[in-house]
């Protein structure tokens, strides 16, 4: 029908194609039915797994021949090739069309060799052991088997070595199956999951995929090949000849960005289709496929980058040691340039991703020091400069844990941190600066880190840090500019920190909230003291307490009671001042600032 409407309706009309894959085969071509390939126009408009990777839409597949050097592993080159000479783009578990004769007899060669239980057992020793180190705890993976009978034999092997519950198979059965190893575990299946259908249990079995813990690792051979989308699987443990258009969207599973921690979905190739991933994808334009597959080789190359970059932000500064001036120095770099900074952070944590990713390859010993030394940079300038926590307490430890074990482990951060310490803010931070730090460059570095933390983090934790933001600001400034000596900046600073506290103090011996004395601060240093000016502070804060239950900022009648009443407050205090309408109307913004910033510590 479509086609007669083509040649006679039609004939002149414009046929358009929406395709993530296009296939480009004899008899089935993308190219010659939608676009015009004699005149160079293959593509209306074009979106490619480029553009996609660099826009943070996907990430990098990366490919690895997996026990390629073991005999009766990989199918050898013979087999290959009658597998990529054929029109099938996989070994199907049925002929539904008609196959010649020798081709099938071929093909189901190729199969039984896949299907092999000896074979398949040491493959699942592999499977299981990288899982073990590579994968589990961080994400999940997918084994990808030549039939449902090696579906079959891959869970009884996997059992015999992960728990259980850590694999399941989705696939199609049959109601009346003759594979003794696949009717086992059907009715193993049915009898765990009573009430479902076959069909059933495997929508059960996505949905646990992508939301809980187990399982872990999905079998399959046909299903989930395509459309199925679960960031948290990384890895795939390829065992099936595929190719074109199917490799492509097998593979592709692999690469939905998760948690901004996926350097890469991994692909291991126990079959040897890799080897040559450009004859598997012949039919398609080398420039369009360029970015489809990357080689580890290609991995080592971008961390062999990515330590240059860093090398290279901290020129004529001696990285790998560990002594107190050159931590102070680089600590002191980083600060004092936003540029720097920003890049040291953003590029040390995607070096980061990249060292996790390359497991045991040898790179990582070439480059170990200096990698365990920028580790530690990194760890010590969150701690010091920003003055938060160092991510690898929490999520560091899951999800980069040769990071963990093989840096910071072998590094003795007691000694790091007794020879520049980190002093936390508190009524006796002065005192602890003056105990232990040597040098005034030292303590100057760490009041500028502290008052830092106050803008940049707690700035509305408490109305005092506020009254004071433009004298910080003003230091930080000098700091980053070198406008201003370290005897200067230390003074000014501790300056700051003193009248912090005693502004604090005088909140406390007043007795009104952190919201209350916002509201005071902004009328005091605008208009001057009144000693009458805490009760009325207090009257306000009563009143708007009426209207201020939880949730109230998104009802709307109590957030315009709340801004009516502030109005009120304004016009009476301003008139009793003498205050001008526009001196009254920046009172109104500011006590609303308070409002927003501290009514819910009240």
């Amino acid at each position: 029908m479509a086609a007669q409407m083509r040649q006679g309706i039609f004939k002149n009309g414009f046929f358009f194609a929406l395709t993530g894959t296009p296939v480009s085969k004899i008899g089935k071509d993308t190219y010659t039915e939608f676009s015009y390939p004699a005149d160079g126009e293959l593509y209306l408009d074009k979106y490619f797994i480029r553009e996609s990777i660099e826009d943070g839409f996907t990430v990098k597949i990366v490919y690895q021949p997996r026990l390629e050097k073991e005999a009766g592993i990989h199918l050898d080159r013979e087999m290959l090739r009658i597998f990529l000479e054929t029109e099938l783009e996989e070994i199907p578990e049925g002929y539904r069309q008609p196959v010649e004769e020798g081709v099938k007899k071929r093909l189901n060669i190729i199969k039984v060799y896949l299907e092999n239980p000896k074979r398949i057992a040491a493959i699942a020793q592999d499977i299981a052991a990288h899982f073990r180190e590579n994968v589990d705890g961080k994400y999940k993976a997918m084994v990808v088997a030549v039939s449902r009978r090696a579906c079959g034999i891959y869970k009884q092997e996997l059992d015999k070595l992960l728990s259980p519950e850590y694999s399941k198979i989705v696939m199609t059965y049959r109601d009346d199956e003759r594979d003794a190893v696949i009717d086992t575990y059907k009715q193993g299946v049915m009898e765990a999951n009573p009430g479902y259908s076959t069909e059933e249990i495997n929508d059960k079995t996505r949905e646990e995929f992508r939301e809980e813990e187990t399982p872990k690792i999905l079998i399959v051979t046909d299903k989930l090949l395509t459309g199925f989308d679960a960031p948290i699987l990384q890895t795939m443990y390829l065992d099936k000849p595929l190719r074109e258009h199917r490799l492509l969207q097998a593979i592709a599973r692999t690469n939905r960005p998760y948690k901004g921690i996926k350097k890469a979905g991994l692909v291991l190739d126990y079959v040897g289709i890799l080897r040559d991933f450009k004859k598997a994808l012949e039919h398609y334009n080398e420039t369009d496929i360029s970015s489809a597959l990357f080689s580890t080789d290609q991995i080592v190359q971008e961390f062999e980058a990515l330590m240059k970059t860093l090398t290279d932000i901290f020129t004529g500064i001696r990285i790998g040691s560990y002594d107190r001036d050159t931590f102070l120095s680089a600590i002191e770099l980083l600060s004092s340039d936003n540029n720097a900074a920003e890049e040291f952070i953003d590029t040390y944590r995607e070096m980061r991703k990249v060292f996790e990713f390359l497991g045991p390859h040898q790179i990582k010993l070439k480059y170990f020091e200096q990698y365990k030394w920028f580790s530690e940079i990194y760890s010590y300038y969150i701690r010091m400069a920003l003055r938060d926590k160092p991510d690898y307490d929490t999520y560091v430890q899951k999800y980069f844990d040769k990071t963990v074990r093989y840096v910071h482990k072998t590094t003795d951060i007691s000694t790091i941190e007794n020879s520049l310490p980190i002093i936390e803010f508190g009524p006796e931070y002065l005192e602890a600066l003056e105990k232990k730090c040597d040098s005034t460059r030292e303590k100057a570095a760490n009041i500028v880190f502290t008052l830092n933390r106050l803008v940049l983090v707690d700035r509305h934790q408490t109305p005092v840090f506020e009254s004071l933001l433009e004298r910080v600001e003003k230091i930080i400034r000098e700091w980053k500019e070198k406008s201003r000596d370290y005897e200067t900046i230390y003074r000014d600073g501790a300056a700051i920190i003193q009248e912090m506290q005693q502004l604090n103090a005088r909140r406390i011996q007043m007795g009104l909230s952190e919201f209350e004395y916002s509201m005071f601060l902004k009328i005091e240093q605008s208009w001057g003291q009144d000693p009458a000016l805490a009760d009325d502070i207090r009257q306000l804060s009563g009143d708007l307490e009426k209207s201020m239950f939880p949730g109230w900022i998104s009802q709307i009648s109590a957030k315009k009671n709340v801004e009516q009443e502030i109005r009120r407050f304004c016009r009476r205090y301003g008139k009793q001042e003498g205050k001008s309408i526009e001196e009254i109307d920046q009172l109104y913004i500011g006590l609303i600032e308070s409002v927003k910033n501290y009514a819910g510590t009240s």
